[in-house]
Order: structure tokens, then C-alpha cells, then sequence
């Protein structure tokens, strides 16, 4: 069954906007056809579509408790790069099971933050949910500065970043006992010592991930994957 996102209205569930148009226009969907709904929380509707007009209107048949979202609360703290390459990172975050993304402007940044719309990253967060059949969203925050990231780390049990010129560090393999994780990438310019001085006086932990400098990009995927496997029960 294909996969939307929806909002509750009383007894049934409303499909709205670019999801109704979607369905209606693209999949085809019609009265009668059965679809699964998420509303941001922890359970799946199984529903049945009833009406079509300004909105699909559609009857709860069923709901599950969502088995394939994240179990650990992980954010990515994601320094601003060009916009294919920042939608490619929030597209590949939501699969991997971050909770929130956290972009900031350091001090090599290339591009600006004006360069990645809130709207078009949540059109990407909502099909990456339904490709990978997770129920919540994770946040998308507004844009910080190292300074501003610095002061959230207080709420989180473990931070880490990505380092190229450090060891693999042994706390990676202690991640299953921290609840609330946060993740540091850099962007195209990686970071500057001083940046560095200042993630390890906040007491964040610095990671290698491997001898070869990688993209940005892949250094998001690699990291999330690595702090999402670890950190598992």
C-alpha cells in the first residue's frame, strides 16, 4: 500500500496539499483503494479513502505501532554546504533514523544558509519517511553558529564530530549506554583547529572515520551509520 502523510479530523484522517495531489493526480488513487497514513507519531493508519474533493477523506481500518523508527535520540549537528549536497545529507539522515538535524554556519562554510528552503527540505524529509516506512519526521531546526551549537550540548548525554586527524576513538564502542547522542560534520572545508580546540574543550569526543579525506557527504553518511549502528541495544 503507498504511503502518506495526513492530519487526524475526528473520527477520520485528512490527506491535504501536495500529499492529496499526489495521491490523486500521480498514484491515481481512487474511492475505495486502501492507503497508509502517518500523522508524526508512533503508529501507522491503515485506511480506507471515502472521499475525494479539496482533500482525500479516509476511514481508519487499522493501526500499528511504527517498529522502524529510531529507538536512540540522535541529531546531527550538519555544518551548511552547497544545497544538492545538504538535501542529499537530510535525505540520507531521515533513513538512517536521525531525530533532529541541526544546520550552523562554521567558519568554512561555502554556501549560505539562505540556499536551503525549510519547505523543500520537508518535501524531502516526508518522502524520505515514506521510502523507508518511518512514521515520525525528524526536526529540521533553524540554522546556528558553532557558538550557538556549543551552548545546546549540554542536553546531550555523548557528542561526537568527525575528525580526520584522530584515532577511532573507544567511546564509539560505548554508545549503547547514551540515550541522547549528537553528531558533528563539517562541511566542504572541514573545520578549523580552532573549531576543533573548541568542540574538545565542550567536551565533545573526536572521531576518525578512516585514513582517506572524505566529501562531506559522505562523511555524514558514514558517521550517522557508525553512531546509529553502535549506539543500537
Amino acid at each position: 500500500m503507498k504511503r502518506f502523510f495526513g492530519r487526524k479530523d475526528g473520527d477520520n484522517i485528512l490527506i491535504c496539499d501536495d500529499e492529496y495531489n499526489h495521491l490523486k493526480n500521480v498514484l491515481r488513487i481512487k474511492v475505495g483503494d486502501e492507503v497508509i497514513v502517518s500523522l508524526n507519531t508512533s503508529k501507522e493508519y491503515v485506511c480506507e479513502v471515502i472521499s475525494l474533493g479539496k482533500n482525500a477523506v479516509c476511514k481508519i481500518n487499522g493501526e500499528n505501532e511504527c517498529l522502524v523508527n529510531p529507538k536512540k535520540d540522535i541529531t546531527l549537528f550538519q555544518a551548511v554546504c552547497k544545497r544538492p549536497k545538504f538535501e542529499f545529507i537530510v535525505q540520507k539522515a531521515t533513513e538512517i533514523g536521525m531525530s533532529k538535524i541541526v544546520p550552523f554556519m562554521s567558519e568554512y562554510c561555502i554556501a549560505k544558509v539562505t540556499e536551503n528552503k525549510m519547505e523543500r527540505l520537508n518535501s524531502i524529509v516526508e518522502n524520505a519517511c515514506k521510502q523507508c516506512e518511518r512514521t515520525i519526521k525528524p526536526e529540521i531546526s533553524e540554522a546556528s553558529d558553532v557558538k550557538g551549537i556549543i551552548e545546546m550540548f549540554k542536553d546531550y548525554d555523548i557528542v561526537l564530530f568527525a575528525n580526520e586527524r584522530t584515532d577511532v576513538g573507544e567511546e564509539v564502542k560505548k554508545l549503547t549506554k547514551y540515550k541522547k547522542i549528537g553528531i558533528i560534520v563539517g562541511s566542504e572545508g572541514g573545520f578549523s583547529q580552532k573549531e576543533k580546540e573548541k568542540f574538545i574543550e565542550a567536551g565533545c569526543v573526536s572521531v576518525s572515520l578512516g585514513r582517506r579525506i572524505l566529501r562531506c557527504e559522505t562523511a555524514s553518511v558514514a558517521m550517522m551509520s557508525l553512531v546509529s549502528i553502535m549506539s543500537e541495544n
